[in-house]
């Protein structure tokens, strides 16, 4: 497989910014087509997906209804061939994995991002690193546009150079979809570091160490907006885990593995995280 080496800009905002863009991963025919199969997925009567606990509310039945009741879909991708062979288990996104992780390649994670037109709701400030609290913080991710993400239709945001910092403690807010880093604390990183926003095309995608704060705003627009996402790992690196799901086999000794379903690591999963703290006790506590 063909080497893949950072431009010299890409290399400057990964040590700097802690992310960098990488376009045309995949070709937008090709993004399209992948999207169309999570749209279909969704409109089915009785769709075979993991909503991962946070479906946004039941709006009926109707195509339009039911396209717009998903936020995001965990383990989709790995369960669909086409996804599965074009992205987390292509040679496009392995070839940069590999530059960062070596030969051995495993997928910790996998999912579908969904933020429909008009209803898209917002994912809150975090750290992967923070929710995950497994141990494992140098995993390698990436984000990977199907729609085009624009400002407009709630394109993510990252704070460059906030992968510098500790991994925070998350809370939750009576409002929280899930485990977020503290609202006042984020305040303060946007006044003293500033704000990115990603503005990714269909095929492209954005690659960011495990430690960067980012986010993505509601889409009060009348365009949705479909993208991917995974967690690469390696066996060093997992073996540092407190407890995770399940590996699957992405690549082994430099070799894009094409074999479907992906072939599991062989780790089974240990133990869970403990709950996240409310905000308020976190601040008193501080």
């Amino acid at each position: 497989m063909e080497t893949w080496q950072p431009t010299d800009e890409q290399a400057r905002q990964w040590r700097e910014q802690g992310y960098f863009i990488v376009r045309n991963v995949i070709p937008k025919e090709t993004a399209i087509e992948l999207r169309g199969i999570i749209k279909n997925a969704i409109l089915m009567p009785e769709p075979d997906i993991n909503p991962d606990a946070d479906p946004m509310d039941p709006m009926g039945d109707t195509p339009a209804a039911k396209a717009a009741r998903f936020r995001k879909l965990s383990r989709f991708c790995s369960r669909s061939p086409l996804i599965w062979h074009n992205a987390h288990g292509g040679e496009g996104m392995l070839r940069i994995a590999r530059h960062f992780l070596g030969d051995d390649i495993i997928l910790k994670f996998d999912s579908c991002f969904l933020k429909p037109a008009k209803t898209g709701s917002a994912t809150p400030w975090h750290q992967d690193n923070g929710l995950w609290r497994d141990g494992e913080t140098e995993p390698f991710n990436f984000w990977m546009a199907l729609d085009p993400a624009t400002k407009l239709n709630g394109c993510l945001q990252m704070i460059p150079g906030s992968h510098k910092t500790e991994i925070v403690e998350h809370v939750l807010y009576e409002d929280s979809i899930h485990g977020e880093l503290p609202r006042d604390r984020v305040e303060e990183m946007i006044e003293s570091h500033g704000l990115h926003h990603v503005e990714l095309d269909s095929g492209d995608a954005v690659c960011w160490d495990s430690s960067v704060w980012h986010y993505s705003p509601v889409n009060k627009s009348d365009k949705g907006r479909i993208a991917i996402a995974g967690v690469y790992s390696n066996p060093d690196i997992a073996k540092t885990r407190l407890f995770s799901s399940e590996y699957l086999w992405a690549m082994r000794q430099g070799e894009v593995l094409d074999s479907f379903p992906p072939e599991p690591y062989g780790l089974e999963q240990t133990g869970t995280a403990p709950p996240f703290p409310k905000a308020e006790e976190a601040r008193a506590a501080r």
